[in-house]
């Protein structure tokens, strides 16, 4: 060993190491959640262009009343103000309501009631 240099020694590295790994994952964390948030407002945005276009021959469906309800549920995503269960039960539905690819006025108020029945 030459004279003035020191042993730094295993454990002190390990921690730097470890702290740093840490530190990438906190990274990772925080851009993955922001990536899933992205991707759910997008499927939001996604499903209320989609009920517009259904519902735009359909009387008895308020388009305004479509609009404010999907905007209440871009609000209360990101502060977690939605029960999954309700959500789960109301994405069923619109699999039931669109098995025979058509909507009707009382399927899509149902699933607007549903939706804000979702919201806390």
């Amino acid at each position: 060993m030459s004279i003035g240099r020191k042993n730094i020694g295993f454990w002190p590295i390990t921690a730097c190491i470890l702290g740093f790994l840490l530190l990438i994952m906190i990274i990772l964390f925080v851009i993955q959640t922001l990536f899933i948030r992205a991707l759910v407002i997008m499927a939001i945005d996604l499903a209320e262009t989609e009920v517009l276009i259904q519902t735009q021959s359909l009387e008895g469906v308020d388009r305004e009343e479509i609009r404010a309800t999907f905007a209440r549920l871009r609000k209360a995503l990101p502060r977690g103000q939605i029960n999954l269960r309700k959500t789960n039960v109301a994405a069923r539905y619109v699999q039931q309501a669109r098995s025979d690819d058509e909507w009707t006025a009382d399927e899509v108020n149902t699933l607007l009631d549903m939706m804000n029945a979702a919201l806390k």
